[in-house]
């Protein structure tokens, strides 16, 4: 059930990508109050980058940028059969720019400037969202559920606790399902101390966890899941 208030963000990511460094620095220090982490990036070139670990739940994305603006990197994003949050902000109430961006499947659009009570709906929309697309929980096997908010899998109701090494493989997996996930890209999500030997023990754990095979090694390159 979707709760009243913000909380479930507490243990998610968010990515928010604007070409203006005080803008980034503001809404920073608010995203921190509500999420487990915040990313930035000043460019979309940067935002890729940081998308590609895996590390994201929620992009909110400035539509004005140049050189690759916001609804060109989500259309990219979208590409890859993401099915990610986002929300585009803009300086203008274009609407041209809107009906371009609700293609892009677009959570909710904010007109700068706004203010917090603006951006809480926003954010309530987008648990909404996130609810009806499966995305704060998700069926791995018959009896088998991944809590994104809670970091836990469900078996027959019952918990089974993940490790913070073993909630990231599994949700950088997640991320980019049905697609090669390598070595070295799983070691960047653990940890900088994580080894080829130490990505290989905590995989171990995690598929024993799981109890479904739904993650296959893919010899001398990375891993792949498919539920």
């Amino acid at each position: 059930m979707l709760m009243k208030d913000l909380t479930q963000f507490k243990s998610l990511n968010v990515l928010y990508v604007d070409d203006d460094v005080d803008a980034c620095i503001k809404l920073e220090k608010i995203l921190k109050y509500y999420f487990a982490s915040v990313y930035t990036a000043n460019s979309a070139v940067d935002a890729m980058d940081i998308y590609k670990k895996g590390r994201c739940n929620l992009l909110l994305v400035d539509y004005d940028m140049p050189i690759i603006n916001g609804a060109e990197f989500l259309r990219e994003i979208r590409k890859t059969g993401s099915q990610v949050p986002a929300v585009i902000l803009s300086s203008y109430d274009d609407k041209e720019k809107l009906f371009n961006a609700i293609k892009l499947q677009l959570v909710s659009y904010l007109v700068k400037p706004y203010s917090i009570n603006e951006l809480k709906e926003v954010f309530y929309e987008v648990l909404t969202w996130m609810n009806e697309k499966g995305l704060l929980e998700i069926q791995l096997g018959d009896d088998l559920v991944y809590s994104y908010t809670g970091k836990i899998l469900y078996k027959n109701e019952n918990k089974i606790l993940l490790a913070p090494s073993e909630f990231k493989i599994l949700e950088l997996l997640l991320a980019h399902e049905k697609q090669l996930i390598s070595y070295e890209q799983l070691m960047d999500v653990i940890g900088v101390n994580c080894t080829h030997k130490s990505l290989v023990n905590q995989m171990h754990k995690l598929k024993k966890k799981l109890e479904v095979d739904i993650i296959k090694n893919v010899k001398d390159l990375g891993y792949i899941l498919s539920k």
